[in-house]
């Protein structure tokens, strides 16, 4: 059974599982989940969309390939968000994004956007995702680099930023100018840096790989002219 996952800037080719029934295809945009469902079903896995370049992919087109009995799981990225929406109508969350989406404690696609190289250099992450910042002032905080107010001042800035110009300088130039003793978090931070939208793309692909299968059908949604249209553009 193959598994098809939309993927990008999140985890670079080099970190992602390898299995010979995998498809890797680039972020998704409008469209090309809905041409999946001129496939048997099978199982999905949204990691990446783009959504500024390009239209990105519709919360209708997911509800057809559920119609249609894929299996379409979401993670990571825009994926978390999108699996965190669709969820009641049978798109599964997977890892701690996902599932900060689906509780509420996160909203905003904001947390998971970071500027990306164009595919001819890979879709490498050019910026930071705010959900990233999170769980790296997390490991801060629990090897006492930071203290909690310290790591909430910086936090807050982070989030201030517009999400191309949160990078690692920017992290490094919050904390010297919020922090009275810098000098710690700027040098822990080149490897105490966490990834938790790479940990919870790597931990979906491997999970997605080895659950079973069973195609199971959802209500479809209404057949619009802009569904239609959709539809049409991908003959």
């Amino acid at each position: 059974m193959p598994l098809s996952v939309y993927i990008g800037p999140t985890l670079p080719p080099e970190n992602r599982p390898a299995a010979d029934n995998i498809i890797y295809f680039p972020p998704a945009t409008a469209g090309d989940l809905l041409a999946l469902a001129k496939q048997p079903p099978h199982r999905v896995l949204l990691i990446d969309g783009i959504f500024e370049a390009a239209r990105a992919p519709w919360h209708k087109e997911i509800l057809v390939l559920l119609a249609e009995g894929f299996d379409v799981w979401g993670a990571a990225s825009l994926g978390a968000l999108r699996a965190a929406e669709l969820h009641p109508f049978g798109m599964r969350p997977q890892g701690a994004i996902a599932e900060a989406y689906a509780a509420g404690r996160i909203i905003g696609d904001d947390e998971v956007a970071v500027a990306h190289a164009p595919a001819e250099f890979g879709h490498r992450a050019l910026s930071l995702a705010q959900v990233d910042v999170r769980a790296t002032l997390a490991a801060a905080l629990r090897v006492r680099v930071l203290a909690g107010d310290e790591a909430r001042r910086i936090r807050a800035v982070s989030h201030g930023l517009f999400f191309k110009d949160r990078t690692i300088p920017a992290l490094i130039t919050a904390a010297a100018d919020l922090l009275p003793t810098p000098e710690r978090f700027i040098a822990w931070l080149p490897t105490g840096f966490v990834s938790q939208k790479a940990r919870d793309a790597q931990g979906a692909i491997t999970a997605a790989v080895d659950a079973p299968f069973t195609a199971c059908r959802h209500e479809p949604p209404p057949e619009t002219l802009f569904l239609k249209r959709l539809r049409d553009e991908r003959p």
